[in-house]
């Protein structure tokens, strides 16, 4: 049936025909829909891999041309390993709606092929398969970084606004962005930051960065860094932050007088990202603090400021100012509107000069200070010594800086002062001169006597002087020491330079400090009393600073280098004066055992050197040494000291020949004595078993002794101790008890050894004791026996007994 038209619904029936005719239809058909047939679609077009990594696949393709007549509900993608026939479905659970896929689960290295069909009502399409095997591995692609259009050339904000950055991101894997500016790294980690103003946004393609509420000192390089295995890339992006001006720098107020001054000054370090336009310049008077523009469009960095009022005090101050606005202010310190010029300094105290009974010559020096004019002249005033009032010598300023005071009273004592004057004043008078009696006039000192060397060191030079021979009829009050460097073939009279300048050497030395030790100097010093200086002395030759070394000198008092005695318990002083340069190192030793003085207590005063020794005993006695070291030699004396004290102890006590009656005893003189002759020796003796000592002899001149009268048996002690003409010294024991007994020896044989009772296997002997027991008591007695064959010297102990007899058994 044609003709139908695509979506009507129809329905049919059915006539019979023959030679008569037709005849009835038959029964109506069900309704049916006139649409296409229904097949399966075709396949996807066009598939292929858009990314990949070691682990899975990203497939894309298109929509098949034909549906096959009905909606594709969705699609299905298979996977083959390489090497295996075996195709497996991916999306075992459901169809895959879009028209691209990941494949999961790939085994890193292994090769895979895939295929797609699409899937409508009628069931599953033909495949379509990639053109290319896939590997699965990673792809590497270095970073990429490209800024926003509005970030690349530069980024200008204004205080307070927000800066931003975007860049968009490309790299596999993944690459790691880090900000930074100025070598600071701003975000260490993605996504989180150190700063609270800064917010970092970073994403697989793009990389955000806001810092909000901007500062003048967030302006600079910003620099974005994209890194990953595959390399890195580093984009740059300019911020300049505007703000108004800093304060302006190094404000000086110049070119001061009584109506006007210059203001000057730098431009602020920070101009605030854009150019100065203009200044702004106020001022305040002092007393009224009220600021007042005197100009807003200063344009330099100076401003000449008029109409002034003479004698007010003025402040200034100085804004800068650019298109964002006005900068802080920068203040002067407060300047006085007054002509620069000004009254001069105070001079030096003047110098009386030639002196007689009526008048006085009065001299000075112009002050350091002329005010900025030419000094007009000097007032000049006097006052006696014991008056307050000072009176003018002249009504009128004195052009010369000397002058004749005349009309004095004789033998009063006058002082003078002096005042400077210019165009603009009169300055400050001067202090006073020294006191001068108004006396007839008197000779300048003669040249001072004897001038030396006394002293030096590597930068210093001391001289020493005698005091002139004649004082020119006057009281020496000082001395003027001058110096210059030695230059041949120099003026005698030029290059001097005052050593003492702030004031006049009184006493006959003084010491010239900072010197150079490679340079020759000459010195001359000249006594001063009140009429003036007189000639001076120079010395000898030029010379140069230098160390000065001198050996160790010691020099001994009388009484130190005989015998030194002292009494025991007083003390011994030893001293001596001692000398040297450098100052040298001073030891005090006792010669002896020990060579130490270990009780003594030494001092060094100035040039002295002192060793007591407190409580002395007879062991103080001795010689002491005194050694000076330093490094231009040694020096060493010696000093005999005697300590008179009773005699220390015997030595060598010893006992012999004892007997049980008597004993021998004998000692040697004592190593101390005391100090003085041993006269007689105390002997005595004591029992073992009792305390209290008995004198054998109290007047023994020798130093031996034989004790009689011994009890036999006892034991005793002795004891023997020397005296002289202080008395009895330490006495020496023997150190153990002496046993009053003869010497022992060996015992007489046993007398009348007999046989008394034999038998087969044993014999008893019996015997005397003998006649003689040696001085002591039988202990035993010792039997031995021998075989009538052996030899005469074959005896075999047997047993030792006590009693007289014994049975000897096992024959």
């Amino acid at each position: 049936v044609t003709g139908l038209f695509e979506g009507n619904t129809y329905e049919f029936r059915v006539f019979a025909e023959n030679m008569v005719g037709l005849s009835k239809p038959s029964p109506s058909s069900d309704p049916i829909k006139a649409s296409r047939p229904i097949t399966p679609p075709g396949p996807p077009i066009n598939p292929k891999l858009k990314d990949k990594t070691k682990e899975s696949a990203d497939l894309v393709w298109t929509k098949p041309l034909k549906d096959g007549g009905s909606p594709i509900l969705g699609y299905i993608v298979e996977c083959q390993k390489t090497g295996t026939t075996q195709w497996n479905r991916i999306n075992k659970d459901e169809l895959i709606r879009q028209c691209a896929f990941r494949v999961p689960g790939l085994i890193e290295g292994n090769e895979y092929k895939f295929r797609i069909k699409a899937v409508n009502i009628v069931g599953e399409g033909e495949p379509r398969e990639l053109a290319e095997t896939v590997l699965a591995k990673d792809i590497l692609s270095p970073p990429e970084i490209s800024l926003d259009v509005t970030c690349r050339d530069l980024i200008t904000v204004r205080v307070g606004q927000t800066i931003r950055i975007t860049g968009k991101v490309k790299g596999r894997p993944d690459p790691e962005i880090t900000w930074s500016k100025d070598g600071k790294v701003l975000v260490q980690e993605k996504h989180l930051t150190r700063s609270p103003r800064i917010s970092i946004e970073t994403t697989s393609d793009t990389s955000k960065f806001v810092l909000t509420k901007s500062r003048r000192s967030d302006g600079g390089k910003y620099v974005i860094t994209a890194t990953n295995t595959a390399g890195s890339f580093v984009a740059y992006a300019t911020v300049i932050v505007l703000d108004k001006p800093g304060p302006v720098r190094n404000l000086k107020v110049t070119d001061i007088s009584s109506d006007r001054c210059t203001v000057t000054w730098d431009p602020p370090e920070d101009d605030g990202g854009c150019e100065i336009q203009n200044y702004i310049l106020e001022k305040c008077e002092s007393k009224r603090m009220v600021w007042s523009t005197f100009s807003s469009s200063v344009l330099t960095n100076y401003a000449k400021v008029t109409r002034l009022i003479e004698g007010n005090e003025y402040i200034f101050r100085v804004r800068a100012e650019n298109k964002m606005g006005t900068g802080p202010p920068t203040e002067t310190h407060p300047i006085i509107a007054k002509t620069k010029y000004d009254r001069p300094g105070r001079p030096d105290p003047p110098e009386v000069t030639r002196v007689s009974k009526e008048e006085m010559t009065v001299v000075w020096n112009p002050p350091e200070y002329d005010g900025g004019k030419s000094i007009t002249g000097y007032i000049l005033e006097k006052k006696e010594k014991r008056s307050l009032r000072w009176v003018p010598v002249t009504k009128t300023p004195i052009p010369e800086r000397r002058k004749k005071v005349t009309n004095l009273f004789p033998g009063h004592e006058y002082q003078f002062r002096v005042s400077a004057e210019n165009e603009v004043g009169l300055g400050e008078p001067s202090l006073p001169s020294r006191p001068v009696v108004a006396k007839d006039p008197i000779e300048p000192p003669g040249p001072p006597t004897n001038l030396r060397v006394v002293d030096s060191t590597k930068t210093s030079i001391t001289l020493g002087w005698g005091k002139p021979v004649y004082d020119g009829g006057a009281p020496i009050i000082g001395y003027v020491v001058e110096m210059r460097p030695k230059v041949e073939g120099a003026d005698p009279e030029a290059g001097w330079k005052r050593c003492n300048v702030a004031a006049q050497v009184i006493h006959t030395e003084f010491t010239a400090t900072s010197l150079n030790e490679n340079q020759l100097y000459e010195f001359r010093v000249s006594a001063q009393n009140q009429v003036g200086l007189g000639r001076p002395a120079e010395l000898k030759e030029a010379v140069s600073p230098k160390e000065i070394l001198e050996p160790p000198e010691i020099e001994l008092d009388a009484s130190m280098r005989k015998l030194v005695t002292v009494r025991a318990g007083c003390p011994i002083r030893l001293f001596a004066i001692i000398r040297g340069r450098p100052a040298p190192k001073v030891t005090w030793r006792r010669m002896g055992i020990d060579n130490v003085i270990r009780k003594g207590q030494v001092d060094l005063v100035d040039t002295m050197a002192f060793c007591v020794i407190p409580d002395s005993t007879r062991d103080d006695s001795g010689k002491y040494s005194l050694t000076l070291v330093n490094a231009a030699g040694e020096k060493a004396v010696f000093v005999n000291v005697r300590v008179l004290d009773t005699p220390g102890p015997v030595s060598d006590f010893k006992v012999s020949d004892v007997t049980k009656m008597s004993c021998h005893l004998s000692w040697a003189p004592p190593e101390n004595d005391g100090g003085s002759p041993v006269t007689h020796y105390i002997l005595q003796k004591r029992e073992a078993d009792r305390k209290t000592w008995a004198t054998v002899t109290g007047e023994l001149k020798k130093t031996s002794f034989q004790i009689a009268n011994l009890v036999p048996g006892n034991e005793y002690y002795f004891r023997v101790t020397a005296v002289n003409e202080y008395g009895s010294g330490v006495p020496s024991d023997i150190p153990k008890p002496v046993l009053a007994t003869d010497p022992l020896s060996e015992p007489d044989p046993p007398r009348k050894l007999e046989v008394t009772e034999i038998t087969k296997s044993s014999a008893t002997l019996g015997w005397l004791p003998p006649l003689r027991d040696g001085g002591s008591k039988i202990d035993g007695y010792i039997v031995s026996y021998k075989e009538d064959e052996q030899p005469a010297d074959r005896w075999t102990e047997y047993s030792v007994v006590k009693d007289l007899s014994i049975v000897v058994a096992g024959l």
